[in-house]
């Protein structure tokens, strides 16, 4: 029957793609809105059409379609059969969009908007999460794991932080790097032992950190060059805390050194000073407990990788410090920084891979600096540059997620870009082809 009115989705549910029939025909509506005017292709003059929605999720999508019958006699009166609906359930595979995307050396992962996990890229020790060591060239879900408000990559595990304040792992664990209290890999989550009431977490090379509701910072894995900032050098497999830490909101690691951002704007770095990526100004290799980052104040966030560490003023001047061989401190040099240089303004976000930056502006453009062996600039070419440099045809974007040589990047419609390195299939667009430029990651976003 083709028909009038308006429809509705109910229960609920999200707007979805509605399907329905008219005259005899199946066809699809692309109309997402919660309510809105019937689709163009319905006969105004012979009925109406009523919909209902249940089931509605993220990614799959079960939902149920109703139709009442509308007579309508000579005289125009309309009368809506509600005792006789005609019905069908429909399961559909909608995208999801990403909020967040983080990068390992080889694997990829994206948090939803619905709180779930997805994973790409080298699937080695179970690091996708999936329960395999399989390699998927696109995303497919972490097993076991839903309410994921925070992601964190190291080299082949990852951290996730659930909205109820505790903390699951997956993937290489041969220093303890997944805190369940063993050195056994894990291929789907499993939860960190003896930690709650988490608001922020982060990943090193092989070992992983936590920040607590009262401000604490507590870590476990490897400890060589003191990462885990514990007074030692002795590998955990469940959490410790932090010596001398207090009032700490945000935590990030690099191979051998972390980095945490004070809710008074100062930050503090421990571990490994290859490089001057603690930031203290000194060339001491080790540094067993924190250290405050000299001449940074006002920081809103961080982040670190490999032997390098980075901070967002809340002017939104970008400083960095550490490794810069590459060219990937931004300040137009090779010369390694023992303490914070300037490199970028206007920026919102950054992530670094092992030798280029990323970062995406408050504009919503992206911009990359560093080495480019791999393409990881994105800039078509394979040629490295000491100064930030915008990527072309990026607007619009959110937060970034390096990888070791691929870049990874939220736009605010939910869909995720990525080029660069990918050989393991760590771009998620389906193939294992070196990109040069941007390509879509299949799976998220409109």
């Amino acid at each position: 029957m083709a028909g009038s009115g308006r429809w509705a989705v109910a229960g609920g549910a999200n707007a979805i793609r509605l399907e329905y029939r008219v005259d005899g025909a199946l066809r699809s509506s692309d109309e997402r809105r919660p309510d809105a005017d019937p689709p163009p292709d319905l006969n105004p003059n012979d009925g109406s059409w009523y919909f209902s929605a249940t089931g509605v999720t993220c990614g799959v999508r079960t939902f149920e379609v109703k139709a009442w019958p509308m007579v309508i006699d000579s005289a125009g009166n309309r009368t809506v059969c509600w005792d006789s609906p005609q019905a069908a359930v429909r399961t559909v595979t909608e995208n999801c969009g990403a909020t967040a995307v983080a990068g390992g050396p080889y694997h990829s992962m994206a948090l939803a908007q619905d709180g779930k996990v997805w994973g790409w890229g080298e699937g080695l020790f179970g690091a996708i999460g999936d329960g395999t060591t399989t390699s998927r060239s696109s995303p497919v879900q972490v097993t076991g794991i839903s309410d994921v408000k925070q992601i964190a990559v190291g080299y082949y595990h990852t951290v996730a932080l659930k909205t109820d304040g505790t903390v699951w792992t997956w993937g290489y664990n041969s220093s303890g790097q997944l805190g369940n209290g063993t050195t056994n890999s894990q291929y789907t989550p499993v939860r960190v032992m003896a930690l709650s009431n988490v608001i922020a977490i982060g990943a090193g090379g092989s070992f992983s950190l936590a920040v607590k509701s009262d401000g604490t910072v507590w870590s476990w894995g490897d400890n060589w060059c003191g990462p885990l900032g514990d007074g030692t050098e002795t590998y955990r497999v469940s959490p410790v805390q932090v010596v001398g830490l207090s009032g700490v909101k945000a935590v990030a690691g690099g191979t051998n050194h972390s980095v945490a951002l004070k809710t008074d704007g100062t930050v503090w770095a421990w571990g490994r000073n290859f490089m001057g990526a603690v930031g203290d100004g000194t060339t001491a290799n080790i540094r067993l407990t924190p250290v405050r980052v000299v001449g940074l104040s006002g920081v809103s966030a961080i982040s670190a990788t490999f032997w390098r560490s980075m901070a967002v003023k809340s002017d939104g001047t970008l400083w960095a410090w550490g490794d810069n061989r590459f060219g990937a401190i931004g300040d137009g040099t090779t010369i390694d920084r023992y303490t914070p240089v300037q490199a970028l303004s206007g920026v919102k976000a950054v992530a670094g891979g092992f030798s280029h930056t990323l970062a995406v502006k408050t504009d919503g453009t992206v911009w990359t600096w560093g080495g480019n062996s791999d393409g990881q600039l994105g800039n078509g070419t394979t040629t490295g540059r000491s100064l930030p440099g915008q990527v072309a045809g990026l607007s619009g974007f959110l937060s970034p997620g390096n990888g070791q040589t691929h870049s990874l990047v939220v736009k605010q419609d939910g869909s995720l870009w990525a080029w660069g390195f990918n050989n393991a299939g760590n771009l998620g667009d389906g193939t294992t082809t070196l990109r040069l430029t941007p390509v879509r990651t299949v799976g998220f976003g409109p």
